[in-house]
């Protein structure tokens, strides 16, 4: 059975078809043989036929009807028949049944009843209209609705269109008109021709998590924990350190020492030796906390054999499975072994960080995976900027990919510095947008503007979220346009949908500065280089201490102390099944572009940005040469140059060959602009 997006409505289908085949069953068994059934069946006999009288034995026939709609035919349509059609109807065909047969044993004296609901209602109408009268309406009503019944089976039993996908609709004329429009248009062959409303009828399934890996069995030895734990002990005593074990907590790749100190002996005892404790115990690094709430010290000691934390079983945990954002995040699990999920929206921006090799890609990985098992693509879409062109451009197809610049069906993982720049600036106008169109319906977020636009049946928007997969490169290429923007974006995007996530290797005050850091108070840490590392990302120390293949340190958005995860690992080829899951459903990928795509004005709508760019094709076309002094001698605006001299390397008109810092020109397409002015 197909995995579908709302599983709380698949248990209820299931659980609707097995008491129908049950009930089907049970009640031929019962009127077929009454006296084998016991005292509740014979009971459940008497009072059916008490109700109904000979109809009674109709009951197994239409309960038939139903398991043959809801097994056989539809297994999915349940809820929709029983509510539409099949009880309502069945219920008062079944009535007006029993006062028919009443009527024939009071006209024709056969030896047939209708039971005490048939012989009150036909008492209740011969007195009001006569026999024959009733007579007669009753059988004129039970023609009707037979008929009734066999329009609704013919319609039931044709054939649907083969299609990629299913549109359905409360109202089916409207649902036949749509589908016929579509396939005139041949909108399944341009994204683009896939309006917001139509986008949201179309089927779309969730990956399952067969898709991933098994978990490994995790198994640990407790006579060596024990042994560690003595040898913890007596090296503290060597050193003059009274302390008692109160407990030992496995983790998947580090195991921690709660120890209780005696009175008089301090917390900085301990840390002034823990390169010895490390040495003795024979590990590459330990990591020492204070834990408050249990009055004891944590000596965290990494695992000679580690067991890494698979994706499958984050997902398969009812902590993720009951999450009903959207925005949902796998990060790991907590040293006591317990699954962490998180919430991106009330973050609402995420900073990550570490040194190179200890798992921050896969955490970027974790976090991508985490959504695209929890949300369609029209409801979640990513801006992936990858300057280094090698974790990011495996998601390059998917059908959640979002560029304001572009047309949905060109959408793509961003690598070049420049025109990151230029998804940045517009999207900035999407969220400045979005605010205006908010406003003007009273709603301060977007869970409360979606809201409000299904009970009108508006369009709803998507949530975007940005991920920067290399901070620093961007950074020492365009410094004072990226922080602008991202400052922007941090600041005021989190109301109308827009996420952050940041990532670097490179966690320095020249990449990670003042105004990123405050504007960012979730912030991941794995494994540092140094403690000053440690303290720029964090604001304390320990992400030095943490032993890689993603060990982590979370902060949360007003928590003092950070969490310790182990992170999740994700093998390239469950990402490559996933993807392949993903894009073999051939979901259009749609959004409203927010700039225009003529020739002439398909740079800015700002007029005097448009002659700027005029002049400075012309001023190439004559010198036959580009750079950024000759831009700022003429344009007199240093930022004028470079703003002009990204958008002329966004659109084609010059470019950079690799491993060439010159500038190279588009001969062909200048002259080609130029003429058509």
């Amino acid at each position: 059975m197909k995995k579908y997006k709302n599983q709380k409505n698949i248990t209820i289908n299931i659980k609707k078809v097995i008491f129908l085949c049950f009930i089907t069953v049970l009640t031929f068994f019962i009127f077929i043989v009454p006296s084998k059934v016991g005292v509740i069946g014979r009971t459940f006999y008497v009072i059916l036929f008490f109700l109904f009288g000979t109809t009674s034995y109709v009951l197994p026939f239409i309960f038939s009807w139903f398991c043959f709609i809801h097994v056989i035919k539809n297994p999915q349509s349940v809820l929709t028949l029983i509510g539409k059609f099949d009880f309502i109807w069945s219920t008062i065909w079944l009535i007006l049944l029993s006062v028919f047969i009443e009527s024939i044993h009071f006209i024709f004296k056969l030896r047939i009843y209708g039971g005490i609901i048939g012989l009150k209602l036909f008492t209740f109408l011969k007195e009001l209209f006569g026999i024959w009268f009733v007579f007669f309406v009753i059988i004129t009503a039970l023609i009707i609705l037979c008929i009734k019944f066999l329009k609704n089976l013919n319609k039931f039993f044709i054939q649907k269109p083969q299609n990629n996908f299913e549109i359905t609709h409360p109202n089916p004329k409207l649902s036949s008109k749509i589908l016929k429009r579509n396939q005139q248009e041949k909108y399944l062959t341009s994204s683009n021709a896939v309006s917001k409303k139509n986008i949201n009828n179309i089927k779309y399934e969730l990956p399952s998590v067969n898709l991933l890996h098994n978990v490994p069995l995790q198994s640990f030895t407790k006579n060596k924990s024990l042994r560690m734990a003595t040898l913890l002990k007596k090296t503290l005593a060597d050193f003059n350190i009274r302390a008692e074990i109160q407990n030992i907590i496995h983790g998947p790749i580090v195991t921690r020492y709660d120890l209780v100190l005696a009175p008089g002996t301090r917390i900085q005892s301990i840390v002034n030796i823990s390169d010895n404790i490390s040495l003795i115990m024979r590990t590459s690094s330990i990591r020492i906390i204070p834990i408050p709430e249990k009055a004891v010290v944590g000596i965290e000691v990494s695992n000679h054999s580690k067991i890494f934390v698979r994706l499958k079983e984050i997902f398969e945990s009812s902590v993720f499975k009951n999450s009903e954002s959207l925005l949902t995040l796998a990060l790991g699990k907590t040293i006591d072994g317990f699954t962490y999920v998180t919430n991106l929206t009330l973050m609402p921006h995420i900073l990550i960080a570490g040194a190179t090799g200890t798992g921050k890609s896969m955490a970027l990985h974790a976090i991508i995976l985490s959504i695209l098992y929890k949300a369609r693509p029209d409801e979640v879409k990513f801006i992936l900027i990858d300057p280094k062109r090698v974790e990011m451009t495996i998601y390059k197809n998917i059908p959640h990919l979002y560029n304001p610049c572009v047309k949905a069906d060109l959408a793509n993982v961003i690598t070049s510095p420049k025109e990151a720049v230029m998804v940045l600036k517009k999207l900035v106008k999407v969220m400045e947008e979005r605010y205006v169109k908010f406003s003007k319906v009273m709603a301060k977020n977007i869970e409360i503007y979606n809201n409000k636009m299904a009970k009108n049946s508006g369009d709803k928007e998507f949530y975007i979220v940005v991920i920067i997969d290399e901070l620093s490169d961007l950074i020492l290429t365009m410094r004072k346009e990226i922080e602008c923007y991202i400052q922007r974006l941090a600041q005021m995007s989190r109301a109308v949908g827009i996420h952050l996530i940041l990532a670097t290797q490179r966690p320095s005050v020249n990449v990670i500065t003042g105004v990123i850091k405050a504007n960012f108070p979730s912030r991941l840490s794995l494994k540092t280089t140094s403690k000053i590392d440690s303290r720029i990302i964090l604001d304390t120390l320990g992400a030095e201490s943490l032993i890689g293949n993603g060990d982590m340190l979370f902060l949360p958005t007003g928590k003092t102390q950070p969490i310790h995860l182990q992170g999740v690992y994700i093998s390239s080829a469950e990402i490559d099944d996933i993807i392949s899951f993903i894009n073999n459903q051939n979901f259009p990928n749609s959004y409203n572009v927010i700039i225009e795509h003529n020739m002439k004005n398909n740079f800015d709508d700002n007029e005097k940005i448009t002659k700027d760019l005029i002049f400075s094709l012309k001023l190439i076309n004559e010198r036959k040469r580009i750079s950024q002094d000759l831009l700022r001698a003429n344009l007199g605006s240093s930022a004028k140059a470079t703003n002009i001299l990204s958008i002329l390397e966004t659109k084609g008109f010059v470019f950079k060959p690799n491993g060439m810092n010159k500038w190279c020109i588009n001969f062909d397409k200048v002259k080609a602009f130029l003429s058509k002015l």
